[in-house]
């Protein structure tokens, strides 16, 4: 089920604070706007609830920028945290955006907790060309040892014997060129199917993972970077910087 709040729980919204709550329908699935200001900072949490469950957005706005994010589970080329991210800038600066500087602290019974960060593009890149390369490998493998014996056909004869039945059954194996050519094109139909979706999951990663990006006034970023997984994380904290403005995700800052 695709939820994860940064921390699996459900927030609450610091008490005392000047809090301003929306609800509405967007196909089918119910709205829960939550806006208040903190710190010179307006923010929005959007609770979208469908079919029983709830998925959270987060939204920081200051200075005319806007900074959204969520988080899930997913399996790609490994367990990871998926985070999506979108910035806008409305304002008439610009801005440098360096995932490098992503701050990620996770809490749980995990050792070594140095090693769940924001994982750089290059890093995660390597890791998909090396398992896809496997994969491609073990396919083709796969495919040469099935194609090893298709090529066969079988044909069954009588004649005339002098045993009990008057006749003696035996089987014929012989080469089929038409089934090998049969098996052959589908074998390769099914490594060129392979091969393109490969290629277009790369495309895929290549055009969404978040890289340096230059932020221009009256422009908009969207992404996502992926954090490594681990069934212990309970919670997960986030900073995100853009000049000199902070936007924190931690747990603490929406009252989690």
């Amino acid at each position: 089920m695709k939820k994860l709040i940064l921390l699996l729980l459900t927030p609450i919204v610091f008490l005392g604070q000047d809090v301003k709550t929306n609800e509405y329908f967007n196909d089918g699935k119910k709205i829960i706007e939550k806006t208040w200001q903190e710190d010179g900072q307006s923010k929005t949490l959007v609770e979208i609830v469908s079919g029983g469950s709830s998925e959270f957005r987060y939204y920081i706005n200051q200075n005319d920028v806007e900074v959204g994010l969520n988080m899930y589970r997913v399996r790609d080329y490994g367990k990871y945290f998926k985070v999506d991210v979108s910035i806008i800038n409305n304002s008439q600066k610009r801005y440098d955006f360096n995932p490098s500087k992503i701050y990620v602290k996770v809490k749980g019974d995990v050792k070594n907790k140095e090693k769940y960060y924001a994982l750089p593009y290059n890093q995660y890149n390597e890791k998909v060309v090396r398992r896809q390369n496997s994969n491609a490998f073990l396919l083709s493998l796969a495919k040469g040892v099935g194609n090893s014996g298709i090529s066969f056909s079988k044909s069954n004869s009588s004649f005339g014997s002098t045993n009990s039945s008057g006749y003696i059954s035996t089987n014929t194996t012989t080469f089929s060129p038409a089934l090998a050519s049969i098996q052959m094109s589908q074998s390769a139909e099914e490594m060129s199917k392979f091969k393109n979706d490969q290629k277009e999951r790369m495309k895929f990663i290549n055009e969404g993972y978040l890289k340096n990006h230059t932020l221009f006034p009256k422009t908009q970023l969207e992404g996502y970077f992926l954090i490594p997984f681990h069934k212990k994380i309970t919670q997960v904290d986030l900073v995100i910087y853009l000049g000199d403005m902070t936007f924190d995700y931690s747990n603490e800052k929406w009252g989690l």
